[in-house]
């Protein structure tokens, strides 16, 4: 007892005295502390460069230590645990674990006093269990003596394991469908590895010898903590020939029939190939892994089987690699736990257009063998990058070097290039034809390289990109001094040199991989055969024909009596909705539906004319449904009794482009919510704070500017095309509009309006935001742009596409206006789909009514989202639009508060009569302010005359206005005040 007192008192003087150095004495996490140096005069390379030397690739170069080569020491958490300084606590609940364990939630930090018998690099391995309810992942970063090691210990993954439930399902046509899977609950253990798997082996950390401080910081979800092992490297055997054992038997696993995967989202789909089985010509039969699904380095399938003679084996796959064109995806093939040899390691599976039959074989062709005891056993699939990691570091630090060199040519020739005045470019930038030459060397050095995986392809095609990249560079060094008139081509295009390069990044990343079946067989087995020509030729007409008789989410497939719903969505989205339905809705209601998938949203008011509308419309996009209800397709909302029960349960600014006169004519299904994104390592690392205001923003440009960097605002990513969403959250943030009370009002040029549309376009013209930008994804990435506004889809993209930066970026309210009150302003568009009901008989329209009361309501909401990431991932994340149901979906639970803070905020444009002018006229006026350099006030004043005109001629189409102008009835123009006053009563 006096030892263990001794022991926590010392580990807690240690932990002191660290924090003390770093600057602190608080006794929060220690891992407020960094690896990286605390500076805020550095230039954009110098920065880049830093991250290039914090990653483990570099750190781990310059370890001194050897391996550790002892025995695995054990620590148990509950003598190591230093409960003073740490934010979970010790339980004795402790799942069926062998001692005490460590309860740990989000934001929660466990310190860890480790001793060990020698300086040297340890493997570090942790049991745990994770208890959260969340289909997320647990993240966690780890630091060690009060620092990060290196840059990807930010972001460390602990997955959950899950199984696919026992029954199959079916939908109501009789088509197998993927069924949501289920979390398995048990203890799991984990080597401290890479989050984005670029190293598919567990991380060296150098500790010294004895005592030693370990960190583990929750940053996503929740686990309970067991105990901690450190390890030498477990060295993988080399494979020594052998032959499988005589005899006939063989083992045949379903691919698609998986037992254990990490990732929820890996799937089972089905393809009408008479190659696959198993096949029906009639029916949907889940018969092959989706290759969408399984693509992603470090996920993981694992099957048992069961092995009656002990012996070598042979093993064998089934497999199409389709996507990476002439080069291999590579997976490590682990039995029981375990890499059997050296060649199962990242072993290639070559790209086939066609399904295949592969044998593992050794170098010399010949097959491998496998020892197996008797009895069950567990086969792990997993894809591995390690091959290609060289490739894509390397890819990464030339897009980085292209835009500082893109930064420093502007600089020299200023944005406004004359292509009458000669520019002298190598006498300000002397070595820019070398630069240029080195990358494409090095591009065609990766490439080479690369070509071993294939060598009996001359060019490979899944590099072709690269090689574009270095011929487009090697063009540019021809004539050096012609770069600042071709800056396009270097860097700021969607045919530039960066923009194939992150292509090719893109293309490496990707490894989908379908796979049929699995053999397990001794050496004088005879592998199935296909099914044969005849028959394959057979079951393709039969096919053929079945496909006319086949009408499953067909608009075209009614019964008169049912409900008909059309979604504009992809039949996944369908089919789980359809389900729901027949599960749920209609046992409670007795309403029959039939959920077809939209034909074409565009068609919708030609179906209607034609009678052949569907009572309910959902996921159309959100401007649609004003194009109906002014011609009278739409049943007004309001006219149900209880509206503002199912009102109320969005953001009030969703409702205004639904909005005629008194009526509101849509319910929102999903929100496309703007925020503002941001690298929290470049913002600490400059010293910025995070812009509350677009003052803020003004006064942080110089310290990005000066380093290469800048703010990205969202016209800059719309083409030549600004719509609403890019062009008026200013203007309304100024207290402006784009109408008077009426339609016939057009407001363009009344002060505020012109306020907000110069604060708007001033921050390109003077403030230097850039203009163009094709991708703001891949510039936030690459860190030139690393802060900006954007939306949904970016913050989809981040969190599935880019793992590498994963812990590194993170998302704020979008920055304001100051108004006469003091208040900031964040006003943002905020539409994305929405939900209409076509005018019919008052049954059908009661019936529609209680469908979109059902489907909208919080408790389906949820489990929709649920489901949805559940069973196809975290790319399907689920916007929905109730705010009560998005607070309770499975995202992150910091961003989910950013977002609906932000929610508070939206609003939209009124869509009224010419609007669409309104849209067309703003961005002109930018792109002639902006681009053309024209005078603000006279370039609004003719876009008001040519909207007055159009809104005009659309008045009188629609019997506001007679056809000698008079007005016969006033267009009364939306707002966020007549929303509430109809919602809440509000004057």
């Amino acid at each position: 007892m006096a030892f263990q007192i001794r022991k926590g008192l010392s580990a807690v003087l240690l932990v002191t005295a660290m924090l003390t150095t770093m600057g602190t004495t608080s006794t929060d996490c220690v891992s407020s502390g960094s690896a990286f140096p605390d500076t805020s005069d550095i230039s954009r390379t110098d920065y880049l460069n830093k991250i290039t030397a914090e990653n483990y690739s570099f750190i781990s170069s310059r370890y001194t230590a050897a391996m550790y080569s002892g025995d695995v020491i054990e620590i148990p958490v509950n003598n190591s645990y230093i409960a003073e300084l740490s934010g979970g606590k010790l339980v004795s609940d402790n799942k069926g674990y062998r001692n005490d364990v460590i309860e740990l939630s989000r934001g929660e930090c466990a310190l860890f006093s480790v001793n060990v018998p020698e300086t040297a690099l340890y493997w570090i391995s942790f049991d745990y269990y994770p208890s959260s309810d969340s289909i997320l992942p647990v993240k966690a970063s780890l630091s060690v003596n009060g620092r990060i090691p290196f840059y990807e210990a930010q972001n460390l993954v602990f997955e959950s394991t899950w199984i696919d439930k026992k029954e199959k399902s079916y939908d109501r046509y009789g088509n197998e469908i993927v069924s949501s899977p289920e979390k398995l609950p048990r203890w799991e253990k984990k080597f401290v590895m890479d989050g984005s798997y670029r190293y598919s082996a567990p991380f060296a950390f150098e500790l010294k010898k004895g005592e030693n401080i370990i960190e583990l910081n929750i940053t996503e979800g929740a686990m309970l903590l067991g105990n901690i092992y450190l390890s030498g490297e477990t060295k993988i055997p080399d494979y020594s020939k052998q032959e499988a054992m005589d005899g006939d038997r063989i083992i045949i696993i379903e691919a698609e029939r998986i037992d254990y995967r990490n990732d929820s989202s890996i799937r089972a789909t089905c393809e009408f190939n008479t190659a696959l089985t198993p096949y029906d010509a009639s029916k949907k039969v889940l018969n092959v892994i989706d290759a969408a699904s399984f693509k992603d380095a470090g996920q993981t399938v694992s099957y048992e089987f069961l092995i009656d003679e002990p012996g070598c084996y042979y093993m064998g796959f089934v497999y199409r690699q389709s996507d990476k064109t002439d080069f291999p995806v590579f997976l490590d093939i682990r039995i029981d736990g375990e890499i059997p040899n050296r060649l199962l390691k990242s072993y290639p599976f070559k790209y086939t257009k066609d399904y295949t039959n592969l044998t593992l074989t050794d170098n010399d062709g010949e097959p491998v063998a496998l020892y197996l005891d008797k009895g069950r056993h567990t086969i792990s699939l997993t894809i591995s990058i390690d091959n290609i990691r060289h490739a894509l570091e390397t890819t990464e630090r030339i897009i980085s070097g292209i835009n500082d060199l893109a930064l420093e040519i502007t600089k020299v020739a200023g944005r406004n290039k004359d292509k009458y005045r000669d520019l002298d470019l190598v006498n300000y930038i002397p070595d820019v034809r070398e630069r240029l030459l080195t990358w494409a060397d090095e591009l065609d050095g990766l490439r080479n390289d690369l070509r071993k995986h294939n060598p009996k392809v001359k060019e490979i095609g899944a590099l072709s990109y690269a090689k574009i990249a270095a011929e487009s560079l090697r063009r540019l060094a021809r004539e050096p001094n012609r770069i600042p008139y071709r800056i396009d081509e270097l860097a700021q295009s969607t045919n530039s040199a960066v923009q194939y390069l992150a292509n090719f990044i893109d293309i490496l990343k990707d490894n989908r991989l379908a796979i049929d079946k699995i053999y397990i067989y001794q050496k004088n087995a005879k592998l199935p055969e296909g099914i044969g020509f005849f028959k394959s030729i057979y079951l393709s007409i039969a096919r053929f024909f079945s496909s006319f008789a086949d009408q499953a989410y067909s608009a075209s497939n009614k019964d008169e009596s049912h409900l008909q719903v059309w979604v504009n969505r992809s039949r996944q989205h369908v089919e789980l909705l359809q389900k729901m339905i027949d599960e749920s809705f209609t046992p409670k209601t007795g309403i029959k539906v039939d959920v077809s998938i939209m034909p074409d949203q565009g068609k919708l008011i030609m179906a209607n004319a034609a009678g052949d509308a569907p009572d309910v419309a959902q996921s159309v996009n959100y401007s649609v449904p004003f194009e109906l209800a002014i011609r009278g397709a739409l049943k007004d909302i309001t006219e149900f009794g209880d509206f503002r029960e199912v009102l109320t349960r969005f953001a009030d600014g969703l409702h205004i482009p639904a909005m005629i006169g008194d009526g509101i004519y849509a319910v929102p299904e999903t929100i496309n919510f703007w925020v503002l994104f941001y690298r929290t390592d470049i913002l600490e690392k400059l010293g910025l704070e995070i812009p509350e205001t677009v003052e803020d923003v003004k006064r942080m440009l110089p310290e990005l500017q000066i380093r290469g960097m800048n703010f990205y605002y969202p016209t800059a990513g719309m083409g030549s095309f600004k719509n609403f969403h890019g062009t008026t959250p200013l203007i309304f943030q100024y207290g402006g509009s784009l109408y008077g009370r009426t339609a016939d009002n057009t407001a363009l040029n009344s002060e505020r309006t012109v306020q907000g549309f110069t604060e708007l376009t001033e921050l390109f013209t003077i403030y230097n935001l850039p203009v163009e930008v094709p991708s703001f994804y891949q510039r936030f990435r690459n860190g030139s742009l690393p802060i900006g506004i954007a939306e949904y889809g970016m913050y989809n993209l981040l969190i599935n596409a880019a793992p590498e930066i994963a812990g590194n970026w993170d998302i704020a309210v979008v920055p304001g206006i100051v108004n006469e009150n003091g208040e900031i302003v964040r006003y943002t568009s905020g539409g994305a789909e929405s939900c209409v009901i076509f005018r019919s008989t008052e049954e059908r329209e009661k019936m529609a009514w209680e469908y979109i009361k059902w489907w909208t309501s919080k408790e389906v909401q949820v489990e929709y989202g649920q489901t949805l990431q559940i069973t196809y991932g975290p790319e399907y994340i689920w916007n929905t639009a109730n705010l009560e149901a998005f607070a309770e979906l499975p995202w992150d639970a910091k961003h989910k508060a950013v977002i609906i803070e932000q929610t508070k905020w939206v609003l939209e444009a009124p869509r009224l009569p010419g609007s669409y002018m309104t849209e067309r006229e703003l961005s002109n006026a930018f792109n002639a302010v902006v681009v053309d350099g024209r005078d603000l006030r006279i370039t609004l004043n003719t876009a008001v005359k040519r909207i007055n005109r159009e809104t005009e001629r659309k008045l009188k189409e629609f019997g506001y206005m007679s056809h000698d102008g008079k007005m016969i009835k006033e267009y009364e123009v939306p707002t966020l005040e007549k929303v509430r006053r109809i919602l809440y009563g509000e004057n």
